[in-house]
């Protein structure tokens, strides 16, 4: 069974996220921190919109035969 803990609410995900994408512009950032700060938005990003999901109720099952396919 799929366990999360929040830790943080909705807006302060969106807050950080919107932190590392300022952070991940940065010119003079080396390209492989650059990585690793977008892949943090990216992961943050995913985290919001399960939450959103999850909220509306609409949170995707796993092992339903929508998931075989």
């Amino acid at each position: 069974m799929a366990r999360s803990v929040r830790l943080y609410t909705m807006a302060q995900f969106e807050e950080a996220r919107a932190l590392v994408d300022l952070l991940s512009e940065r010119p003079d950032l080396p390209p492989a921190e650059r990585d690793r700060l977008t892949a943090l938005g990216a992961d943050l990003k995913q985290t919001v919109r399960e939450d959103r999901r999850r909220t509306a109720g609409t949170a995707r099952v796993l092992g339903t035969p929508a998931d075989a396919a």
